[in-house]
């Protein structure tokens, strides 16, 4: 949920990612809030845009990283299934596992896969760097490796839902000081014309 401050109040400040992020206090009091900024109403309107438009660069980030996190996750799912299976066929004493594999897109073939009592497995870590490990650290690697990847997933989901307040707010406070500037210049006109209608009254007598 957005913060609600007056215009007085300090934005408690979010780390998002490594970046600084300040939360938008909702503008409760309009009057208060550009008598103590003492700028005009587009000058307001324009830092409000800004703020915004910086929200919007870290939830770019955070989106491309949990599209990222979206592909990554089902990946060590799957491969630490393939791992565990083959733990478990060598503790219950089978020699070899059968499986299909993928080849290419949509073309899989059939495969025979010895076990051995120390079987070895290659995972691939990223940058073209490929490790063996026993069933045993792959397992414990990969099962690591799935629970920090889904609670970075849960942080991202929760940063972004923070983003969108924020936001929202922004929008919300933008909408206000337009709306004051609006009203504004129509008391301003209304006052001059009323000003002007007076002079021209007291001509005519």
């Amino acid at each position: 949920m957005a913060a609600t401050a007056s215009p007085t109040t300090t934005s408690t400040i979010t780390t998002i990612g490594g970046d600084h992020v300040p939360a938008m206090p909702f503008i409760d009091d309009i009057e208060l809030f550009m008598a103590k900024e003492g700028k005009s109403a587009e000058t307001a309107i324009q830092k409000l845009q800004e703020q915004y438009q910086g929200y919007k660069l870290v939830e770019q980030r955070l989106l491309s990283r949990k599209l990222k996190l979206r592909v990554k996750i089902p990946d060590i799912e799957k491969t630490l299934g393939v791992v565990t299976r083959m733990k478990q066929a060598q503790e219950e004493g089978e020699t070899e596992l059968r499986a299909h594999y993928e080849l290419s897109d949509a073309v899989y073939a059939k495969a025979r896969v010895p076990l051995l009592e120390q079987q070895p497995v290659f995972l691939w870590l990223g940058a073209n760097v490929m490790l063996e490990y026993g069933l045993d650290e792959a397992i414990a690697l990969l099962t690591s490796n799935l629970r920090m990847a889904q609670q970075t997933l849960a942080q991202l989901v929760s940063d972004l839902a923070f983003l969108k307040d924020q936001m929202t707010t922004s929008e919300v406070n933008i909408a206000r000081v337009f709306n004051w500037d609006v009203r504004e210049r129509r008391k301003r006109g209304e006052g001059t014309a009323g000003a002007a209608g007076a002079d021209a009254e007291s001509e005519g007598k």
